[in-house]
C-alpha cells in the first residue's frame, strides 16, 4: 500500500464522519437510549466483553483480550458512576479518576478491588500494550474471567440487568 492509499483511506473516513453516514450500527448496541450517557458505558462493556468471549474460541490473541478486559472493567465503572451518581462520562479523562472514584464508592467494601486493579493497570497494562511484556494465556484469560465478574457485580448492584446485553450470550 503506497501512499495515495493511505489518503484515499483516510479521505474516506473523514468523508464518512462529516456526513454523518458511518453505516449501521452495531447490532449488539442497538438496544441503547441515544443520548443516555450511561448506557453508552454499558454498552461498550457488554461489547467489549462479548469480543473477549469470541477471541477465547480459538485463537491466542491475549495481547487483544487483555486490553479489551482492562477496557471492559473500566466502562463498567464508567457506567456505575453514571448510571449512580451525579457524574458524567465527560469527566473522567484519565483512567485513574474512574478508580479513584470507585474506590470512594466502597462498591467492593474493604476489598480495595479498584485500587488493586488499577496498580497492576498502571505498571502493567503499558507494558502489554507497547510489547515489552507479552502476556500468556493464563493472565489473559484470567483477566478477561475478572472482567465477566466485576461487569456482572456491578449491574447487579445497580440492579440494571434489564439494560445490561450480556444476558443474551451465547
Amino acid at each position: 500500500m503506497g501512499l495515495d492509499e493511505v489518503v484515499d483511506a483516510l479521505e474516506h473516513a473523514e468523508g464518512l464522519l462529516e456526513d454523518g453516514e458511518t453505516g449501521p450500527a452495531q447490532d449488539s448496541l442497538s438496544w441503547q437510549r441515544a443520548g443516555d450517557d450511561a448506557d453508552i458505558q454499558l454498552g461498550k462493556a457488554c461489547a467489549m466483553l462479548g469480543t473477549c468471549r469470541q477471541l477465547r474460541q480459538g485463537t491466542n490473541n491475549y495481547v487483544s483480550i487483555v486490553e479489551l478486559s482492562f477496557n471492559a472493567i473500566e466502562r463498567s465503572f464508567q457506567f456505575y458512576l453514571v448510571e449512580m451518581t451525579a457524574a458524567e462520562s465527560a469527566d473522567y479523562r484519565k483512567h485513574e479518576e474512574v478508580f479513584d472514584d470507585i474506590a470512594a464508592k466502597n462498591l467492593f467494601s474493604d476489598e480495595d478491588v479498584a485500587g488493586r486493579i488499577d496498580a497492576f493497570r498502571s505498571e502493567h497494562r503499558s507494558r502489554f500494550y507497547y510489547d515489552t511484556d507479552r502476556p500468556g494465556r493464563d493472565f489473559a484469560m484470567a483477566m478477561h474471567d475478572l472482567a465477566e465478574e466485576i461487569h456482572q457485580y456491578i449491574v447487579a448492584f445497580a440492579d440494571a440487568h434489564s439494560q445490561c446485553n450480556c444476558d443474551d450470550r451465547e
